[in-house]
């Protein structure tokens, strides 16, 4: 094992001490897994099948180095929520699993721990590296994805990695720079697992679906701009060649009974039988659930499963809770960009959508818009401008706005407000 010290490296890199971070453009997800297109990554790949994408040295230089490693450490030792944390494992990627646990560090053993030998896991990096955060909360808002996206992020000197386990969210690796080596399940054990499972010694916790002998691996060796993109449930372990810095893109899912549970708790609220629970009851249990008690359960049931077919027959009522998921940020830190002020503007002062900001789904009573800080209604009347604006690549000013409307479409009094909402929200800015 060849020893390296751990501030040298953070010392080598100062291309981008005092860079300013690169403007989104809308294509972050295209750029990740490029040559793969958007669709086949979603269709084919995306928690169904392992991904290995050889990609050119410098491809991921703008999203993360050693030089914002540095920087994000700095930052971190400031961050109180447990969300942020370290640890360190001294295990060397074995495939037979490892019972070596990590172990919580502190910023100041973090230099230590690696040149000990170590693999240093600092979780949700992005919470110290607000260009990060808007990078994976773009990749989120691409994908449409309901649940959680975050970065993680692994330095392993050489010979150091994890050994054989799966996790129970969808993980991009991307190879910052150095090399390491990975074995990885072609296909997941178990899709979408509850729980992260460690391979260790052959032994492994009851209901982990296939074991890693009963299935096809394939082994790569990434580069810097290589990525490697592995389902839930996929088995790996991964050990550094020299010196090996990674992001880990991770896609944590959450649960459908998260958007069901307003529509239930809705219903249950404004039904007194359901308000009141199973009712009180003298009857003996001796063998059999109380009739009373049984009654009442059935009941319920029944008019849970008339709900769901009202449902069925009324799709809109998923629409918004479906929408609300694609903007809430459950755990990762994340904080949404501040609402902003209406500025005095010229009539011929240019705006123009901001990239990948403008979604809107149409319901039978208005058109809701996902944003930062949560869902814009408006009527139905606005969704030709909102097509307009949607489909628009150039610059506009507001009275070519109000030329777009048909003689039945909103007055520019109505209009104007609209605009307004937008622009508050980010949706629209200044060109």
């Amino acid at each position: 094992m060849k020893i390296t010290d751990f501030n040298s490296l953070l010392d080598s890199d100062t291309s981008d001490k005092y860079q300013e971070p690169a403007a989104l453009n809308g294509r972050e997800l295209q750029e990740l897994i490029s040559p793969i297109t958007c669709e086949e990554f979603v269709n084919s790949y995306f928690s169904r099948a392992s991904l290995n994408v050889e990609g050119h040295p410098k491809k991921f230089d703008h999203i993360f180095s050693w030089g914002r490693l540095k920087q994000a450490l700095l930052k971190g030792e400031k961050i109180r929520d447990r969300r942020y944390n370290i640890t360190a494992s001294f295990t060397g990627g074995e495939d037979s699993g490892s019972s070596r646990r990590m172990i919580e560090a502190q910023h100041n053993q973090v230099s230590e721990l690696f040149n000990a030998g170590a693999t240093i896991c600092i979780t949700n990096i992005h919470m110290a590296d607000p260009i990060l955060a808007r990078w994976a909360e773009a990749i989120r808002a691409q994908f449409n994805f309901t649940g959680t996206v975050g970065v993680n992020c692994y330095i392993s000197p050489d010979g150091s990695g994890l050994p054989m386990h799966y996790d129970k969210r969808v993980a991009t690796t991307l190879q910052i720079a150095g090399k390491k080596r990975w074995k990885f399940s072609t296909e997941p054990a178990k899709a979408w697992p509850d729980i992260n499972t460690v391979f260790q010694q052959g032994q492994t916790e009851s209901d982990v679906g296939k074991l890693p002998d009963e299935m096809q691996f394939r082994e790569v060796e990434l580069n810097p701009g290589d990525l490697l993109c592995l389902p839930a449930g996929a088995w790996h372990s991964a050990r550094g060649i020299g010196v090996s810095l990674a992001l880990n893109l991770y896609f944590a899912p959450r649960n459908f009974l998260d958007q069901l549970a307003p529509l239930l708790k809705d219903f249950a609220a404004s039904n007194e039988n359901w308000r009141g629970g199973p009712p009180a009851t003298v009857e003996k249990i001796q063998g059999t659930m109380p009739q009373t008690t049984s009654a009442y359960i059935r009941d319920r049931l029944d008019e849970f499963h008339k709900m769901a077919l009202a449902i069925l027959d009324e799709p809109d009522a998923l629409t918004e809770p479906w929408v609300n998921s694609l903007t809430h940020h459950p755990y990762t830190g994340w904080q949404p960009a501040p609402t902003l002020s209406i500025p005095e503007v010229a009539p011929s002062q240019q705006f123009c959508v901001a990239i990948s900001s403008l979604r809107f789904i149409e319901t039978r009573n208005n058109v809701i818009v996902p944003c930062d800080n949560g869902v814009l209604e408006f009527p139905t009347t606005f969704i030709p401008t909102l097509q307009r604006l949607a489909s628009r690549s150039g610059s506009f000013t507001i009275p070519e706005v109000f030329s777009w409307q048909q003689p039945d479409g909103p007055t520019p009094n109505e209009l104007t407000p609209y605009l307004q909402e937008l622009y508050i929200n980010g949706i629209i800015k200044l060109a």
